[in-house]
This record gives C-alpha cells, structure tokens and sequence, in this order.
C-alpha cells in the first residue's frame, strides 16, 4: 500500500464501532434488493445518467480559495484545477466553519457547525450521536472508501471517518517532506478501479499544501523568486513569529509546562530562553506566499493525476469530484502567519469546484455557500433523501434555479477558532474571535481581556476585511451582534468523548505547532 521508504499506513476494510454495523447491513441489504428488482436513481445513485455512480470528495487542507488562478491569483497555480473548474461549477464564496482542521472536517462530514457537533477543541471527538455523510450513504447501500493523512481525520482518535467501510490513514510524520502524496491517488484510483455494481462514495484528503511549506525543486523553479532570506516555510518558524508575547514570558517561568513543548523527541522544540524569536519583513512574507504557491503547483499536477485516471478508464462521465478545502492561510494581511485562530476570510475563504453527472459546464455561483452544505448537496445530487435537522443546505439548486430565501437570509457561522482551544492551557493570552455573517455583511468578534471588540465589514466592497464599517451600519452591527449572542447563549451541542492522545499522536500534533 506503499513505497519502500514511504510513511506507514493504517489501512482497514470494516468498521470498528459496533452501533455502525447496522448500516452495513442495511447497505447490503438494498445492494441485493437492486440486484434482484431494480432501482430507481434514488436508490442506487447510478441507473439515472444525470445521476452520478460515483462520488469523489478531495479536501485539499489549508487552501484559501484566491491563491487558485479560477479565484484571480495573479501566479500561475492552477493549471490542472482552473481547467476542471472550467468544465463545472465554481461557487464564487464558499466558507469554511473555522480555521483549523478538526472542526472544519467534522463540519464537511456532518453538515453541522462546530456549536452543533460539538468538536470544538483537539480533547472533543464527534459524538456517537451525530450522525455522518459516509453513514447516510451507506445507509443507502453505495460503498464508502476514505483515504486520510493526518492525525485529526483517524478513525480511532476522533471518529470523524468511523463510517467508512474502507479505509486508509496514512500516518507521515516527515511533514517537511517535498514530494506529493502520490500513495494517497494510487489509493483512490485502485478503489475507482475496482468498485462493485454499488455506487461509490470516496473521500480523499490531500495534507500537502499544510506547512512546511515544502515542494520538488521543479514546482519551486517556477514560482519562487530570488532570495536572500532567512524565511524557510516551516512550520515551527511560522509559530514562533505567532508566539503572543505573554506566552513567551509564561514559558520562560515554567519551560516544562506542555503549553511550551513542541516537536518531538528526535527533534525538540520549546519555548525556552534558547527559541530564536522570528520577526519577518514584507520581503519574507513574499518569500513565504511563494514556497506555498509551490505547493498548489504540485499537488494541482498530482490531482490531475487522478482527474487523467478518470477519463482514461472511462470514469469521467459517471463520477462527480467535488474539491474544497478544510481552511485557507493567513500572511499578516491582519498581523498573522498561517490560520488556526482568527475568523478573516483569509482563513474561512475556500474553493468549492465540482464537475460530473448533473453539474452544468461554465457555471460560476455567487451566493454565500458553507461547507455544511456538502453533505445535504452531495446526497442530493445521488437522488437520496438528506436527512432533517441540518444547518447545510443543498447548494445543488443553485446551478438550477435562482436561490430563495433559505439561502438569502440565513446565517453562516465562523466558529471554534484557536482561541478556544488555547484557553484550556493559556486562558487570558489569546483572543477568542467568532463571526458571523448575512448576506454581505460579516460581524467579527474578538474577545480579550474580558472585553469583547466587534468589527463590521462590507465583504461586497471590501472582499479582504480591510475596512471596519460598523459606525457606518449600526442596524446591521446590532442584528449580527444579537444573532451571535443568542446562539452562544442557546446552542447545546452534544458532548464527544475525551480524547486521550498516546505520546506518539501528541508528537505529531506538536509538530504542526498545535497544543491538544
């Protein structure tokens, strides 16, 4: 399932929790009840050509929707994506429901927000009581297949990709590693290549464009200039250029405190009185976009991989790819690297691209999407029912029909940001920021030192949050500001089970720079 050499994997063919076996059962079931009598689209997802036999979901981790070429980047990222795009559907404004993996993921598979599914720091795991995309399909008896490559998306630690029927995680903890995930295509394109009379529904996530920042000479020869600096584009630099002052100065008191420990053992790194601090100029920031546009380039050529298998093997009319990203990426357009804290739409700002069976060529979408609009759109483009009580909706009508209301005046939630998570080790030093948004109006909140500072921004005329409206439109100020209140005050989300990382996961999550 690998190279030599290559990371080690954990692959798995049935489903461990007990309380999912149902499903399987009931998938089998109608897999029989079709081969004997027939189904409708609705209940195979493929007799219907305008219905898709498969359905391929790539999340592309950390991708922030305007460094695509198809989203107006001015460096030459995308041929492969801009391409595929051209041939489907681009919603023009799609969120993410935070900026960090975890809770966004557990939003693109359950079609809730954070407030609702309730894995909102790196200690909750989905409860068994929120239900998941790959449940609803098997339910409906397609296969199911997921192939991960970080610690968030594993099965056993945070349940996000328990109801999988397939399933490969593929655990590389060389994360400055320069070439592509090519294990994880191959992967995809033998489940395509070998998939049943049952439809399929494959989910694939790509950790590549993640920091480090870290691509093959060739994909760096083409978009990274010259150079003097000493900005590399890894991970543990790009936090210590975060660090908030305070938390420097409480690790200088308490140096063996896990709030101060990073990397692993082979490689230690700790805020201590021996950390270089790093201060970067608007040169190294040039530098740093540069090395992560790199990484687009790469891993749009290994994308276009699989998008090459698809038409070769004669898959590319019957199969529906649908590409997004978990978050995107900040570089200090408000004062920071990387993402995980804020609300910015540098953070929350992602692609949504899709082509296949029902989706028009062309098309390019304006209304405000989430992506808890994935599970409800993706079930309703295989003709099967989408279950109540979601906060997603199904973008599918759309590409259709002109939106009404449910889509026009809804609200759409930044929620669960880093700061959260950070005040369960460090309460005080960083702010808390959540967000909410109504058409073009988008309220961000920043809480601090017990005080809560809220910014109104006119996403319409100011797309990157440059400017503070909120004396302009006090009504508008007020409406969001009421709606955040109430759903903070009123919303209970169900309570996962504790995590309890072994020290070789905490190793792992160090070395990106997060603090479970």
């Amino acid at each position: 399932m690998s190279p030599v050499g290559g990371p080690r994997v954990e692959a798995r063919v049935c489903l461990k929790h007990r309380s999912r076996l149902g499903w399987r059962v009931l998938g089998l079931l109608a897999a029989l009840v079709c081969a004997g009598v027939g189904c409708s689209s609705g209940d195979r997802g493929g007799a219907d050509p305008a219905r898709p036999r498969a359905i391929v979901l790539i999340s592309i981790d950390t991708l922030r929707a305007d460094h695509l070429g198809i989203y107006g980047h001015h460096r030459f990222t995308s041929p492969i994506l801009d391409g595929f795009a051209a041939e489907g559907v681009v919603f023009e404004d799609a969120s993410a429901t935070t900026a960090w993996t975890l809770p966004s993921h557990a939003s693109m598979l359950t079609g809730l927000f954070p407030l609702r599914h309730g894995v909102l720091t790196a200690k909750a795991a989905l409860s068994e009581e929120v239900e998941t995309l790959a449940g609803w399909f098997a339910q409906a008896g397609w296969e199911t297949a997921a192939v991960v490559n970080v610690l968030w998306l594993k099965r056993d630690q945070y349940g996000l990709t328990r109801d999988f029927e397939k399933y490969l995680s593929i655990e590389d903890a060389d994360y400055a590693r320069r070439a592509p995930s090519t294990w994880s295509t191959d992967q995809a394109m033998e489940w395509i290549g070998a998939q049943s009379d049952r439809p399929l529904f494959l989910f694939l996530h790509y950790y590549d464009v993640h920091a480090d920042y870290a691509s093959l000479p060739e994909y760096e020869r083409l978009l990274v200039g010259p150079y003097a600096g000493s900005a590399d584009g890894s991970a543990w630099q790009i936090e210590r250029a975060n660090f908030a002052e305070a938390h420097i100065g409480y690790c200088l008191e308490h140096s063996g405190a896990a709030a101060c420990q990073f990397g692993s053992q082979k490689k230690p790194r700790r805020i201590d009185a021996d950390m270089e601090r790093v201060e970067f100029s608007a040169d190294d920031i040039r530098h740093l976009e540069e090395l992560y546009d790199a990484g687009i380039r790469q891993l749009d050529a290994e994308i276009g991989r699989l998008l090459a298998f698809l038409e070769e093997s004669g898959r590319a009319g019957d199969t529906l790819v649908v590409i997004t990203s978990d978050h995107g990426e900040e570089f200090m357009e408000h004062g920071r690297l990387g993402h995980f804290l804020t609300t910015y739409q540098q953070s929350l700002r992602v692609p949504l691209l899709m082509r296949g069976p029902g989706v028009p060529s062309g098309v390019r979408v304006e209304m405000p999407v989430s992506l808890v609009d994935l599970p409800p759109t993706l079930l309703g483009m295989a003709g099967l029912e989408v279950p109540p009580g979601l906060d997603g909706l199904d973008a599918s009508s759309l590409l259709r029909e002109a939106p009404d209301a449910s889509f026009t005046d809804r609200f759409l939630y930044g929620e669960a940001s880093g700061g959260r998570q950070q005040a369960t080790r460090l309460p005080g030093i960083y702010p808390i920021y959540r967000s909410v948004r109504q058409g073009r109006f988008k309220l961000i909140e920043r809480q601090a030192d017990g005080a809560a500072e809220r910014m109104l921004f006119d996403l319409a005329a100011d797309p990157g949050e440059a400017r503070d409206v909120a004396a302009e439109f006090p009504d508008q100020v007020a409406i969001l500001a009421a709606e955040l209140e109430q759903r903070h005050a009123e919303t209970n989300a169900p309570a996962g089970a504790e995590i309890e990382l072994d020290e070789e996961d905490l190793e792992r999550l160090r070395a990106l720079g997060y603090q479970p």
